[in-house]
């Protein structure tokens, strides 16, 4: 399998008690064989989410452990261009949800995700989803 940008809508899910268990045994796979590209904007959601500094630690400390995706200067005239060209037809999402899709769409990365945005955004691009 190639490596998979697993979008924080996923982490959540993964982390719940009463989450899905397929989704939970696909991310803890995906962990064990070194396969998440982890984007820093991700990293933040969840961090910011925690209950605790214990779990923002041990978060923290999970997701070092990721592949992790910076993104050059240039890439934010694209993003400029890539969320321009979503409203255009008539795509309205969340920013960071347009960042993490067209960072997938470069990396040539599938998505794992639990956002209906992402779904949309896949009608009118290039975005792969990681089925499961």
């Amino acid at each position: 399998m190639a490596k998979v940008i697993v979008d924080t809508s996923a982490w959540i899910e993964s982390f719940r008690p009463q989450g899905e268990d397929k989704l939970k045994e696909v991310v803890k796979r995906l962990i064990s064989e070194g396969k998440i590209l982890l984007a820093g904007i991700i990293k933040t959601e969840i961090l910011r989410g925690t209950k605790s500094k214990e779990e923002f630690q041990t978060l923290d400390e999970l997701l070092s452990g990721l592949i992790y995706l910076s993104v050059e200067d240039e890439f934010w005239g694209r993003l400029a261009k890539f969320s321009f060209d979503l409203l255009r037809e008539g795509i309205t999402v969340p920013l960071v949800d347009a960042y993490v899709a067209l960072l997938a769409i470069e990396q040539e990365a599938p998505l794992l995700h639990r956002d209906i945005h992402f779904d949309l955004i896949t009608e009118k691009t290039g975005l792969e989803i990681l089925k499961y």
